[in-house]
């Protein structure tokens, strides 16, 4: 009877064993269960501990603001214009050379011109006629800068045949500018031109429109 009783008991301790070990196995690993809500994955559920969840947050919050700040630098960049000499609208010929205005940037209180220089056949100086309509009464305001200077030669004069792109021709603008920006080529020509502002935030050269 004696010999009943411990193996009844023997038995029962094993099978608590078996129990327990089972629930450790299989129930015991520890992990939590959380609800991921960054990126494509939003509403998955994935396994992780409190410390790489924090971590995850704060990736995706340092993605976010760099996308922001992206966005804002974008929109406040100067406005400016680019052509290339064939699409320039404001061509002029001024004695034996042609003159293109292929570029514009404002930056402040301060509007640059990129003219483009075709020489003609013969080495000459060629003068800086270009000029600002000041006001409403038609003042004209020179450039700042008070004459081209070639590269190659450091002066006004250039060489026969060279093409010389994109020399920068500064003016003064009142603060704040307004839009559109009337000037003169001078000389001979004395042709009217506008710098605008496109829609999306470009500038453009070109005639003034017609009147009909």
């Amino acid at each position: 009877m004696n010999l009943k009783t411990t193996l009844t008991t023997l038995s029962c301790v094993a099978g608590l064993l078996i129990v327990v070990t089972f629930y450790v196995v299989f129930y015991g690993a520890g992990g939590t269960y959380v609800v991921s809500s960054f990126g494509s994955g939003a509403g998955i559920f994935a396994t992780s501990t409190s410390g790489t969840a924090t971590q995850a947050g704060k990736a995706a919050s340092s993605t976010t603001s760099s996308t922001v700040a992206l966005a804002s630098s974008s929109a406040s960049s100067t406005g400016s214009s680019s052509l290339s000499s064939g699409e320039s609208a404001v061509t002029w010929a001024q004695g034996d050379e042609t003159l293109s205005v292929i570029n514009a940037s404002i930056s402040g209180s301060q509007l640059t011109l990129g003219v483009q220089v075709t020489m003609g056949s013969t080495g000459e100086c060629v003068p800086l006629t270009m000029r600002l309509i000041a006001d409403e009464q038609g003042d004209l305001s020179p450039p700042i800068t008070s004459q081209f200077t070639f590269p190659d030669t450091g002066t006004c004069t250039g060489t026969p045949g060279e093409i010389y792109s994109a020399q920068p021709i500064v003016f003064t603008l009142n603060d704040p500018a307004t839009l559109p920006i009337i000037l003169t080529t001078g000389g001979t020509a004395n042709t009217l031109f506008e710098v605008t502002q496109n829609s999306d935030g470009n500038l453009s050269v070109q005639l003034p429109p017609s009147a009909d």
